[in-house]
């Protein structure tokens, strides 16, 4: 049995997932198709849209044959992590494949761009230096460093889903495994703000915020089409766990570093909403995105010692499959060199699966309607099958 598998955050699931999962499988000519999804809160540190329960039934009505979760712990991280967490998962249920969406499919190129985030070159630092002593943002200079280094035009770098796709394959690497990286072309961009049958998940989020439910789900293929929960934003939730912090608490949070601790301190104090703290805190040095996911983890309780503690994912927490793929499910315990778990219960005592429980619950809390904020969905939650 040829099995491939996919990292996704389907926030929501559109056409574009459905082309990349049936693409993967004409690719790769595989039998089956396991996804490894975010729970609640996403990369960038942004609440889901839509349950994870309702994201998995929609991949799985959509052309996956099962889907595992990716911890909080690895899915509201930087690239590396991410694709760490992603790549434990997948390569700890044995797939033969890992297929990603990326703008840029040339191999070659990922691969070299993969080397460079393995082991940063001494030239690429110096000009990154020289940069950032010039003014220009992190991120600028990073790119503008690493294409000359490759000898490719900057643009060609400026991509998002390009550098995870480079960590994807770092991580397969450094975890010595037999799996085969596939990029797969994207289609429709990432943050590109039209709707039509490609629209990117941004696009779409964007409409139904603006009310437009019906264009939204156009973009959607007609088994997913499901309208979001409506939520209110976290302010009051973050603000609150923010404000009984101390500076030592808040050192204490992944990839806080270089006194951002006491700029985080400060500018808390003095903000009334999440968004008003973003726009306090940002900066050339840090991007919008590490600092969301900075107030994430603050709000969930993550902190650095924990993703110390917890460099690759332990378990595969199995959320749903189906009806047809009990073969499937055999084989993947027969690969498998990390323990498969359905049942949450099973996990009750352990650190990273609390950490998840906080996140689904702090979600809920995010709702108006009195059933969506019950605590404890974890383990009330049936297991999937369509």
């Amino acid at each position: 049995m040829r099995i491939a598998g996919i990292v996704a955050e389907y926030n929501p699931f559109h056409n574009g997932h459905a082309w990349h999962i049936a693409e993967t499988r004409r690719l790769t000519g595989c039998d089956c198709v396991v996804v490894c999804m975010d729970g609640h809160f996403t990369q960038r540190g942004d609440a889901a849209v839509l349950s994870k329960w309702d994201r998995a039934a929609c991949a799985l009505k959509c052309g996956a044959d099962a889907v595992f979760e990716l911890p909080a712990l690895f899915a509201i991280r930087a690239a590396d992590a991410f694709a760490r967490g992603g790549v434990g998962v997948l390569g700890g249920l044995g797939a033969d494949v890992l297929s990603f969406g990326s703008e840029v499919t040339d191999i070659g190129l990922i691969e070299r761009l993969a080397n460079v985030h393995q082991k940063e070159p001494t030239s690429v630092s110096s000009d990154v230096q020289r940069a950032l002593a010039q003014g220009m943002s992190h991120a600028r200079a990073w790119g503008e460093a690493v294409s000359k280094y490759l000898d490719v035009p900057a643009d060609a770098l400026n991509h998002p889903n390009l550098i995870l796709a480079a960590e994807y394959v770092r991580a397969i690497r450094e975890a010595n495994l037999d799996m085969t990286p596939l990029a797969v072309s994207r289609r429709g961009g990432y943050h590109d703000g039209q709707l039509g049958t490609y629209a990117s998940a941004s696009a779409i989020r964007g409409a139904f915020a603006r009310g437009d439910a019906d264009a939204a789900l156009g973009c959607i293929p007609e088994p997913a089409r499901l309208e979001p929960d409506r939520m209110h934003a976290m302010d009051d939730l973050l603000l609150n766990r923010l404000w009984e912090m101390t500076i030592d608490d808040m050192a204490g949070l992944p990839d806080v570093s270089e006194g951002l601790e006491h700029r985080l301190y400060r500018a808390c104090r003095a903000a009334a909403t999440r968004e008003g703290l973003l726009e306090a805190l940002k900066c050339k040095r840090y991007t919008r995105a590490r600092l969301s996911r900075m107030l994430t983890h603050a709000a969930l309780g993550m902190t650095r010692e924990m993703v110390d503690a917890h460099t690759a994912p332990a378990y595969a927490r199995l959320l749903g499959a189906r009806r047809d793929a009990a073969p499937l499910l055999r084989e993947l315990k027969r690969r498998a060199t990390i323990p498969i778990v359905s049942n949450p219960g099973l996990l009750r005592d352990d650190p990273v699966f609390q950490l998840e429980c906080r996140a689904t619950d702090f979600w809920a809390l995010l709702h108006d309607d009195p059933e969506r904020r019950l605590p404890g969905r974890e383990f009330t939650e049936k297991f999937i099958r369509i």
